[in-house]
């Protein structure tokens, strides 16, 4: 696994983050040093999806990167017996997208179990769909598409199929959100990112990722039409959610 070092070296002027092969290259690192929890909770999405899964359906991973968290729930659902689950991994990141491909290549050859689309998560077909996951991906859409991008996921699922997302998250209060922030903070430089690379990641970030409150998370799943949203991880200022269609 090569290291994340994109924001080591002082920039005269920072880009917008974007998922670019740079990125891709060093996406599986940065998201272990930069993610808290992310295996875990990548793990517990797909032991969740098992739970929902149901046969001859379609379970989409959304803004799926190198593939990490689609490939723990074809193992899963293989573990529970589901013979050829069909499972679509989406994102319009080209380099990200090779780099999943090289993965599933690499474990499974010809029988991979998980078809990889190069495609905007809001242009993708989305048929007979079980579960949908969405894991630190509704963060970078625009806020004014958000809406219409819920409502077209909850239309495209099955009766008692789920919606799985997780995002960076803001607080009710200003301050409270200052300190989970600083909380994070803590944890990048546990994990070796130095205050330069902490400083210019925020910066690159700025405007690509918006995130929202718990309280408006909730309220847009409620909004299309989920009969019930609720939490099942929580750290500081990252939540994950679990949204049920009756």
């Amino acid at each position: 696994m090569s290291r994340d070092t994109i924001f080591d070296t002082p920039m005269q002027t920072v880009a917008p983050f974007e998922f670019n092969s740079e990125v891709a290259l060093v996406f599986d690192d940065m998201a272990d040093r930069s993610i808290p929890w992310y295996r875990q909770v990548e793990q517990m999405s797909a032991s969740l999806s098992a739970e929902f899964y149901q046969a001859g359906s379609v379970l989409y991973d959304l803004g799926c990167s190198t593939a990490t968290g689609t490939i723990m729930a074809a193992e899963v659902l293989a573990s529970k017996g589901f013979e050829h689950p069909v499972l679509v991994g989406v994102d319009n990141s080209p380099a990200m997208c090779t780099k999943a491909r090289e993965k599933l290549d690499g474990l499974y050859g010809e029988k991979s179990p998980v078809i990889i689309r190069m495609e905007a998560i809001e242009d993708t077909s989305l048929e007979d769909a079980s579960v949908i996951i969405l894991n630190y991906t509704l963060q970078f859409v625009p806020p004014l598409r958000r809406e219409a991008l819920v409502r077209r996921i909850y239309s495209s699922l099955r009766h008692n199929g789920v919606l799985i997302v997780s995002d960076k998250t803001t607080q009710s209060h200003t301050d409270l959100s200052r300190i989970f922030i600083d909380k994070y903070y803590d944890f990048k430089r546990a994990n070796g990112y130095s205050e330069l690379e902490i400083s210019q990641k925020r910066e690159a970030l700025e405007n690509v990722l918006i995130p929202y409150s718990v309280q408006e998370e909730e309220a847009l799943f409620f909004d299309a039409g989920f009969a019930s949203v609720d939490r099942f991880f929580c750290w500081y200022n990252f939540s994950s959610f679990v949204c049920l269609k009756r």
